[in-house]
């Protein structure tokens, strides 16, 4: 009985490493980057079509970061211009909450 507790935990603990090592290291940012691209819509929608354009960019710079992320390339990714945007639409929805 032992050895097929032992056996049957090899297999599952088998089966969850296989299936880890399958997903992307870049799959959290390209959730992210969707998210971007829906709010992206919702504002050009609106009519805050400069705000839409930084969301827009961020998902690309998303989506180029799930890419090198896939690759183990990490210390590849930028953030510099990433950070710069969320200042600009913060700064943004600041001007537009009060005018």
């Amino acid at each position: 009985m032992k050895l097929f507790i032992t056996l049957f935990l090899s297999l599952v603990l088998c089966n969850a490493s296989f299936a880890e090592a399958s997903s992307n290291g870049g799959d959290g940012f390209r959730d992210t980057a969707a998210k971007y691209q829906e709010k992206a819509k919702k504002y050009d929608d609106s009519g805050k079509h400069d705000i839409a354009r930084l969301y827009e960019r961020m998902a690309k710079i998303k989506l180029d970061a799930a890419s090198k992320a896939d690759q183990g390339d990490w210390d590849d990714i930028d953030w510099s211009e990433y950070h710069e945007i969320e200042g600009k639409i913060a700064i943004l929805k600041s001007h537009k909450k009060r005018g």
